[in-house]
């Protein structure tokens, strides 16, 4: 399924995510925010926030096709 990625701030990581654009990546089915926050090797100790199309959520929120999710240092 597709999900649309954005990482805000100091979590902005060149070709994977930025605040600019979303970045539109491929994940498995039942695929959690804490799962893509892994699979894009970002640090888990740095996001604070995640948002899953615009509402805060947590990070074991499992995505949906088409999904638009953030993650936020603070």
């Amino acid at each position: 399924m597709n999900i649309h990625v954005k990482c805000l701030n100091n979590l902005s990581r060149e070709n994977v995510c930025n605040a600019h654009a979303s970045t539109l990546h491929e994940v498995p089915t039942g695929t959690t925010a804490r799962e893509l926050a892994t699979r894009l090797q970002l640090n888990p100790d740095k996001i604070k926030l995640v948002f899953i199309n615009y509402k805060e959520s947590e990070p074991d929120t499992e995505l949906h096709e088409e999904d638009d999710i953030a993650f936020s240092p603070y």
